[in-house]
């Protein structure tokens, strides 16, 4: 068992001299810190990496075994339940990682009683919104999975608190190795389930399980005890930081809702079935940017006042994520075809249609991924807001004139489409931080054109 992430030091009600300081300020780094992030990203890394792994293994387990029908509605459902997972946190566990004074044990549980109060109100009104749901799909089967999948979401919002700890600590190995356990227990389940019939009960009951476990182990390792606790005070300083990085951070994921309400009501479950499982390989390829995410958070604050080592390093990082990524996603495109037609049946070949779109969409992404975090870093968090709201709107405004009109394959070009809305991110990162495109432009042409050509 680790050491708890909370000093004993700090164990105290907040002192009067703390009152004084800002919530929220970044020091400068330290051999040790560099150190640690160094690690951190390495184990990271082979988080994300094993976690592709169990993630295609499992999709491809679920997608054969129960088939198109349930598996799209099981996407539809968990579709709609992780966007209300993504904002039951409101930003609570970055302002714990980023707070310049050591969190003390009670404001991890006055965190806690606000992440749980938010929850639980976004949980009511999911269900709340059924109704609407049944009518807007003219079936009422999305019902059941959906409710269970709705109690995920105060799951979700509490695993924030603990995992807060040990990102603050630059403990992200303990934090992967907690991470990867759930997805590896949820696959088993999920597996043996859809093995014996269940349909889709068996990722609902496979997701649900590996949450509960990263819930319990994540609060046993850092030794926080789970108590609900409110000082109204700390609560308003919370989302005082809180709500304005959320409402960035989120307004992006308004776009995961693209395809189980717009494509789930013009093509059906089947249709989400086809669409999800391009997304989800294109984005389980793509995971390291996820990764790079959570490292650049750290990295990038710390040498926010070296502008040139600032621009070094978001450069190295760009060009590190493209010839990554790039030649994953070429050799899916080349090798699809013979995976789908033996592993999963041709039944699922309609996939193949829309991933070269999806995997051109997550490859350009990864160019201002970065970018967004760097400029988050420099206090331009409204240029991400203007970027993110602009982006959703082509996305949806798109697949809604596209789709009806070509299929599942107006939802890949609604995504390429939604790419011109990173102009503002490109525009305003060149002004503040200088940076070339020139060591991985070249490279993102070659990936691009190769995984277009594969699909012809």
């Amino acid at each position: 068992m680790t050491e708890s992430l909370l000093d004993p030091k700090t164990v105290s009600v907040v002192s009067p001299a703390e009152r004084t300081e800002p919530a929220v300020k970044f020091s400068r780094t330290t051999e040790s810190d560099v150190s640690e992030l160094f690690r951190g990203g390495m184990f990271l890394s082979a988080r994300y990496g094993l976690g592709v792994v169990l993630s295609v293994g499992n999709m491809f387990v679920m997608t054969r075994w129960i088939g198109p029908h349930s598996y799209g509605v099981f996407i539809t459902a968990i579709g709609l339940v992780t966007f209300f997972c993504n904002v039951s946190r409101a930003g609570v566990d970055t302002y714990l990682i980023r707070r310049e004074i050591a969190p003390n044990v009670e404001l991890y549980q006055t965190a806690l009683t606000l992440i749980l109060a938010i929850s639980g109100c976004l949980a009511f009104l999911g269900a709340a919104l059924i109704p609407l749901l049944t009518r807007w799909y003219s079936s009422s089967e999305l019902v059941l999975p959906y409710l269970l999948l709705l109690t995920t979401v105060p799951i979700t919002g509490a695993i924030g608190v603990p995992m807060a700890g040990l990102e603050r600590k630059l403990d992200f190995a303990t934090a992967a190795t907690i991470e990867l356990g759930g997805q590896g227990i949820g696959t088993a389940l999920s597996s043996m389930l859809a093995w014996s019939g269940c349909g889709v009960w068996a990722p609902v009951w496979g997701q649900i399980t590996g949450q509960i476990y990263v819930l319990f182990r994540a609060f046993s390792v850092t030794q926080l005890t789970p108590r609900l606790l409110w000082h109204a005070r700390h609560a308003r300083e919370m989302l005082a930081f809180g709500i304005p990085l959320t409402a960035s951070l989120r307004t992006w994921q308004l776009r995961t809702l693209v395809n189980p309400l717009i494509v789930g009501r013009v093509a059906g479950p089947e249709g989400v079935a086809f669409v999800g499982l391009a997304l989800r390989v294109a984005e389980a390829l793509g995971a390291i940017r996820i990764a790079a995410g959570r490292i650049a958070n750290a990295a990038l604050a710390r040498l926010q006042t070296r502008r040139a080592e600032f621009r070094r390093a978001l450069q190295q990082g760009i060009l590190f994520q493209v010839i990554t990524l790039g030649p994953l996603l070429c050799a899916f495109s080349l090798s699809g075809p013979w995976i789908v037609a033996h592993l999963l049946g041709a039944r699922w070949a309609q996939s193949l249609n829309v991933f070269p779109f999806l995997a051109a969409g997550v490859l350009i992404n990864s160019v201002y991924n970065l970018q967004a975090s760097a400029l988050f870093v420099l206090g331009r968090q409204w240029t991400v807001m203007r970027s993110y709201v602009t982006h959703v709107l082509v996305l949806t405004i798109a697949a809604l004139v596209c789709v009806p009109r070509v299929g599942i394959v107006g939802y890949g070009w609604a995504e390429l489409l939604a790419c011109s809305a990173y102009l503002p991110l490109h525009t305003e990162i060149c002004c503040s931080a200088h940076i070339s495109y020139r060591a991985f432009a070249p490279w993102l042409a070659v990936f691009l054109l190769i995984i277009f050509a594969a699909s012809c």
